[in-house]
């Protein structure tokens, strides 16, 4: 077995390996400069405006880090089909927002510094990437296991990496989102209970933390889907029962509408019968998500785990739905791995199963009891603003870094 590991392990890495080769011509290299930072951040997306949540954390990091810098390697810009070009626009725009960081971008073909007090990167794929430089210059690191990003459950590759990792000895903790992780780690030995620090949630963008929540004035009783576009037809994302809960609907209720965001279009999934009451947004920039939702009523979100592949899931909620949420959108959303541990059914969200009957029923019940939709919206932003705010999720991040920091 372990061999047949070993085996899949190395083409995956001579894939990889060749994708960076033909992407960005040079493979990197990690060296220990003269230089020491107190912090070096390491991502392959950022600043892209469409992962809000990482613009949010590492803006804070660089921020109050003073020695400190990013280092960005950025891959997943092809995995979004964004061009290259667009790198050096989008870090232009970062620092016209962000004049004061201007410099802690650092952004080379080949050789970086990282010779630090602690290295920090977001998802399993990211710290895999540097490991072996990390373990070879003895650099401590602390990194945040999402799900996604390489990591699944009990899936070769994935546990080969999540080995790998959490036995390195420069590992000081693993920062871990959801309690579905938390126990999938400590019921395969993968670490020690004292190397995880559990906070639930995520990181997400502010700016609409502290926005009010606006009495609905559309004459249409708006819904809305917001997916990545990984299948096909979005199984994992419940685009297809989406499109299903759509048509139904449809027929009873003439003043629904359908909004659709992200990377999904007509051609996906036949909506000949709905197409004149449906509008498809495509992929937005995180910042856009606010102006789509202040018009939104309800925002569907029926993902599935174990579609994408065998242990693929995602972490809940969802990043879109926490934006919707904190706009006055009530979620209607599937929990099928029971992650949610601190919000309140039926008062703060709308938990279903993957069932566009049950969707359809709750979405009705809402239609006649509109006293019930404000009612639900506005409390679903009063929680959703505790547990999502910089205070709940930043501060004890910046608390664990500078700990360690100052070791």
């Amino acid at each position: 077995m372990e061999k047949y590991t070993s085996i899949i392990l190395k083409i995956y890495n001579k894939i990889t390996s060749l994708i960076n080769r033909i992407t960005y011509k040079n493979k990197r290299r990690f060296y220990r400069g003269f230089k020491k930072y107190d912090l070096i951040i390491y991502d392959d997306l950022f600043p892209h405006p469409v992962s809000g949540f990482r613009c949010e954390e590492f803006t804070e990091l660089l921020t109050n880090f003073v020695v400190s810098k990013i280092i960005v390697n950025p891959i997943s810009y092809t995995y979004l089909e964004t061009p290259k070009k667009q790198l050096n626009l989008h870090i232009q725009n970062y620092f016209i927002k962000n004049p004061k960081l201007k410099g802690k971008i650092e952004l080379k073909r080949v050789y970086f510094n990282i010779n630090t007090r602690l290295f920090y990167t977001i998802f399993l794929n990211n710290i895999f990437s540097c490991i072996n430089a990390i373990e070879k210059y003895n650099i401590p690191f602390i990194f945040t296991l999402y799900p996604g990003g390489g990591f699944s459950v009990y899936n070769k590759i994935s546990d080969f990496k999540l080995a790998k990792v959490l036995n390195s000895k420069m590992l000081q903790k693993v920062i871990v989102t959801q309690e579905f992780t938390n126990k999938y780690l400590l019921d395969n030995n993968f670490c020690s209970k004292d190397k995880i620090e559990f906070i639930f949630g995520g990181v997400v963008p502010q700016k609409s933390i502290n926005s009010s929540v606006e009495q609905r004035t559309s004459e249409t009783f708006n819904i809305c889907f917001c997916g990545s576009k990984n299948t096909p037809t979005g199984k994992d994302k419940g685009y297809d029962t989406f499109i299903e809960v759509a048509k139904k609907l449809s027929v009873k209720n003439n003043n629904v509408r359908f909004h659709i965001i992200g990377g999904f279009s007509e051609t996906d999934i036949d909506i000949s019968i709905i197409k004149n009451y449906t509008t498809f947004y495509g992929y937005q920039k995180f910042e856009n998500l606010k102006k789509i939702y202040k018009d939104m009523d309800i925002i569907v979100s029926p993902n599935k785990p174990f579609v994408l592949n065998n242990g693929a899931f995602d972490g809940f909620p969802l990043g879109t739905v926490v934006e919707a949420v904190l706009n006055g959108v009530v979620a209607i959303v599937t929990d099928e791995l029971n992650q949610n541990k601190v919000f309140i059914q039926n008062r703060d969200l709308i938990i279903v199963k993957n069932d566009s009957t049950e969707i359809i029923k709750s979405i009705e019940f809402l239609l006649k009891n509109p006293e019930k939709l404000r009612y639900i919206s506005i409390k679903g932003k009063e929680k959703f603003k505790n547990v999502f705010s910089n205070q709940s999720q930043l501060t004890p991040r910046i608390k664990l870094l500078k700990k360690y920091i100052s070791k």
